[in-house]
Order: structure tokens, then sequence, then C-alpha cells
């Protein structure tokens, strides 16, 4: 847009300015001497105006080019004057004190008798890592966020240190940065960009020069010199090479030279593998640790004289170690068959956390399992919240119940409940095998931190072992495995012949509850089957055949009796 060109002064114009009187809005009109050049707007003010007012030229771009609302299209003049007569401008007297507080270096500690535990004194004591927040560090000891990003976090904060990666010290960084600042961008860089088939070419193109004229008797008479300096450097390498080569140790015989180079080649792999083995004792580690389920756990209310719940029935040997186990604070791995009882595991957990004032979360793959689990959980602990796309019911709870999507999004977005997170239940974790869904548990795995237990439920799962050693080597923590042989409450197998009210009853025992096939229900059912069938087509059989049978059959009866007659 073209500024508009003020014409020059004529002789008869003034030149004048505005002055602007202190801090209140008034101006008044000055003229000076020089008319030639043009006077920018002064103030009374040494210094200026103060942080808190506008000047004059942010106030008329305010007015007329940040708000244009309140101008009338076609009346300018009017808008002009009214501005004029604005006297009174917007003090913001508060900013002035925007001070932000210095983190704290220091604070009180209490001194106390080891024997009574009475207060003796207070101390002061350094914090360390004061300057640490949820936008620059991964470690549980930074400030936490606001409030309002306590529960699900923020995206632009960063996630806890995952369990099971160690946190770089500052030697370990430097070196970092400087191998990944060592790069050859003439050899290392890409020549074909991701996504397409062809790319730049940089080599080198050979660029052809006149070959100059070679005298030969020059380069004969060079030729003789470099020989005899070859010749002199080959003889001093071999006197060298002699000198340096091993003898021989005198023996009686060549057997044992033989021996000797035999074993040699050996015991150097030997010793190759257990250097191996020292370097990188972990790997051989095993993380997955089988717990025998088959011998009865007597002693399972002496060491635990108060359990942090009770059941009205007896527990099964499964169900004792686990709660063992958790007692211990170790992470637990229930593969038990369908209704055997997993669920006593997770009640358990949810226990444990209340007493320790601490929190569990409880993972579900299915929203519908989430509600049925937490009207469950709700009836028998109280303190319990449901988390979910669209629902958000008590997120202060001790327990929260979530689909394990809200869990990796609490995860990656630095979530202030994860803190106070000491149980993480998995149900039906056999969902890691999917196609689509199972990198969610693989990342929440991954990204738990290292204070969190894990305890993972599931009755599908064939390699129970397998799956423990992987989850035990990136959290570099023994995961216990607790199977079942069978079921702890029996089934038996029938089956139903029946498809009306008449026949609804009609059930056949086929499997009892030790696993013997009755070959006599087998039989009972087939018969009824038959049966069924056969009644079937009698009543619902060809009629036309039946019929014509009989007339045939009365036409031969009454011509045989009008014989009889005659």
């Amino acid at each position: 847009m073209d500024r508009t060109k003020v014409p020059p002064l004529s002789p008869l114009d003034l030149p004048m300015s505005l002055l602007e009187m202190g801090c209140s809005g008034s101006f008044e009109l000055i003229t000076h001497p020089t008319p030639g050049l043009p006077l920018p707007p002064l103030t009374t003010l040494p210094h200026g105006l103060p942080p808190t007012n506008l000047t004059l030229e942010k106030e008329v771009e305010k007015q007329f080019l940040r708000d244009p609302a309140w101008l009338p299209i076609h009346d300018t003049d009017f808008c002009f004057q009214k501005f004029l007569k604005l006297s009174k401008r917007d003090v913001n007297v508060d900013s002035l004190f925007n001070c932000a507080a210095a983190p704290l270096h220091s604070g009180l500690s209490v001194v106390r008798d080891p024997t009574t535990g009475m207060l003796l004194d207070f101390t002061e004591v350094l914090l360390e890592n004061t300057d640490l927040s949820a936008k620059n560090s991964l470690s549980l000891q930074r400030q936490p966020g606001p409030p309002s990003e306590s529960l699900r976090g923020s995206n632009t904060s960063f996630p806890f240190l995952p369990g099971g990666m160690e946190e770089l010290t500052l030697d370990q960084i430097k070196k970092k940065s400087e191998l990944e600042e060592d790069i050859d961008f003439e050899n290392d860089l890409l020549k074909v960009a991701p996504g397409l088939k062809t790319g730049m070419d940089f080599t080198e193109k050979e660029v052809k020069v006149a070959k100059p004229e070679v005298n030969l008797m020059s380069l004969l008479s060079s030729y003789d010199g470099i020989s005899d300096f070859h010749r002199d450097v080959e003889e001093k390498e071999e006197t060298k090479d002699a000198k340096e080569a091993p003898t021989l140790p005198r023996t009686n015989s060549l057997e044992d030279l033989g021996i000797r180079d035999s074993v040699s080649p050996s015991a150097s792999s030997e010793q190759n593998k257990d250097d191996k083995s020292k370097e990188n004792p972990e790997e051989k580690k095993k993380w997955a640790i089988p717990v025998n389920i088959s011998a009865p756990c007597d002693d399972f209310y002496k060491r635990i004289p108060n359990p942090a719940f009770k059941w009205p029935f007896e527990l099964d040997v499964f169900q004792k170690q686990a709660i063992l186990r958790l007692e211990a604070h170790d992470s637990v791995f229930v593969a038990a068959h369908t209704s055997a009882g997993k669920t006593v595991v997770a009640e358990y957990a949810i226990a444990l956390s209340q007493k320790h004032m601490t929190r569990t979360i409880y993972t579900s793959p299915i929203k519908a399992l989430s509600n049925q689990k937490f009207r469950d959980f709700k009836t028998t602990f109280k303190d319990v919240g449901l988390l979910t796309g669209d629902v958000q019911l008590s997120p202060e709870a001790s327990c929260l119940i979530m689909t394990t999507e809200i869990l990796r999004s609490m995860l990656y977005n630095g979530s202030e409940v994860i803190r106070d997170l000491e149980w993480v239940i998995f149900d039906e974790v056999h969902y890691i095998n999917d196609a689509e869904r199972g990198v969610v548990w693989e990342e929440v795995l991954i990204m738990l931190p290292d204070h969190v237990s894990i305890i993972l439920l599931s009755a599908t799962v064939p390699n129970a072992l397998e799956f423990s050693d992987w989850i035990g080597r990136i959290k570099k923590r023994h995961i216990y495995v607790i199977s079942t042989l069978k079921r702890p409450v029996p089934l038996e197998h029938y089956l139903y012949t029946g498809n009306s009210t008449k026949t609804q009853k009609e059930l056949f025992l086929l499997l009892d509850a030790t696993g013997n096939f009755l070959t006599k229900g087998y039989y009972a059912a087939v018969d009824a089957k038959k049966e069924r069938t056969s009644k079937h087509a009698q009543s619902f059989g060809t009629k036309g055949t039946n019929q014509s049978t009989t007339a045939s059959q009365v036409m031969s009866q009454k011509s045989g009796n009008v014989s009889k007659v005659r």
C-alpha cells in the first residue's frame, strides 16, 4: 500500500509538532524554528513513558488498526475527533511486579534421636535437581507440572525415564555428542531420498587433460637411484625380522611342539568366550522364574499374618504364591485357566496399594470390559475411578480402570499419576499378539518406569516363559511365572440335542469332571436324535401315495364284496 504523499510546506505554513504532557495523555501544539525539517512528537518526561503506558503510535495503532470494528465506514472525521478527546490510558501497574521466583537451593532436615525418635535439631541441606521440570528432564525428581496437567499430562512434557534404561551421565552425553558430530559429509550422505527410486549423482567426473611429453632418459636415470634405495630398505627389514623372530623352546620330542600348537587356538577361543561372557553377563541371565505350585503353601498365613484383603473362601496354591510375590513387590505373570481365579490377584494388588497409599492402574483391551470391572471393583473397594475416551469418573481414586491406549497417552505425556503408581495390571495380555493393537502393549511395557511393578493376566498365552523373559530383559527385573496345570473347578461337557420346548431338557453327559468320555451318554443322544427324525418323517412325510393306495384297496374291497353278493 502506497503512503500518502504530504505536500511540501509553503512559506506561510508553520512547522508544528505534538508535545506530550506527562503520563495523562494530553498533548500541546508547539512550533520550532527549522521549517524545512519535520519534528517528531516530543514528551516532557526525560526518559519517555514508563513500560505500563502505551505510546501515541501504539495507541493509534491499537484503536484504528487492530480494533477497527467501532469505526463507521463513511464517518472517519467523527472517529478521529472522538479519539482526540481520549484523555486516560489503561495503566497496569501490577505488570511491574511480575518477577519469576528462583528455585530453592536448600531445605531443612530434621535430626532425631535414633533410640527415642525425639526431635533434636534442624539442619540445612542442599537440594539437587532444583532446575528440572517436565519440559527439560525425564527424572522423577523434577518439579510437578500444573494441576490441570496432573491426570492426562501434556504433549509438550517429557515422559518419565522408562525402567531398564540407565540415565546417561554428563561424560556419556559428551561422548555421544562427539560421535554424532563426527560425520563425514562426503561419504555418509544419502543419494536417494526415502520414497524415491532415483536420486543425485555425486560421483566425480574425470576431466580430460592433455598428456605432457615424457623424457625417457631422465626417467631411467631417476629410476636407478630409487632401485638402490629400495634394496637398502629391504636389507634392513630382513635383518629386523631375523632379530624379532621368536625362538622355539628346547624339547626332547617334536610331539610337545605339536601339542602346544594344537592347544593354543582352542585355549584362545575359550578365553574369548569367557571374556564375552564376562562383558555381557545379563544376556545369559534368566529373567523369567517359574513358580512351583504343585507343593502346598502351608506357611502362607505365617508369612502374611495381616493380609491386605481377605476372601470368604480358601485360596488355591497359585493364588497364594502370587500374593506372596506381590508382598515382595515383584512382577508376576499369572497364566491360569479360564475362571480359575486370576481376578483374586488383581484384587489383592488394589488392596495392597490402598494400604500403602499408592495407586494402581487396571488396563483392559475392550471398553465394555473396563465398564464391567469398574462396577465389580466399585462394590468391593469403593475408591475406584474410570477413564475412557468419553467418560471420566473419579480420576483422583487410588484405583483407575482404563484401556491400554489411555495409559500409553499418559506415559508419553508425563502424567503426574505415574509418580504415585505402584501396580499396573494387564488383563487379557495376549492381545499383544494382535497385528493392529499389539504395539500398544509393547509401548506401555517399555515406557513404564522402574518403580512400577507389573501384573500380567492371561489364559491363552502358550509361551508364558518366553514372553516373560522378553519383558524381564527390557525391564531388567525378574518376572515370576505362575501357571496352572488344570482347572481348579472341573468342567462337565454335555451335548444338547433339543430344538423345541418339549425337548429343551435333552442334555446328555459326554465328558465327566475327570475327563473320561461316556459312551452311554453318546449313544443316548444318538437314539434321541434318530427318534426325533423318524417322528418328523412320519408327521411331515409324503401323503399322496398313502391316499392312493387306500383308495385302491377300498375299490378292490368293494369289488370283492359285490362279487360275493352276486
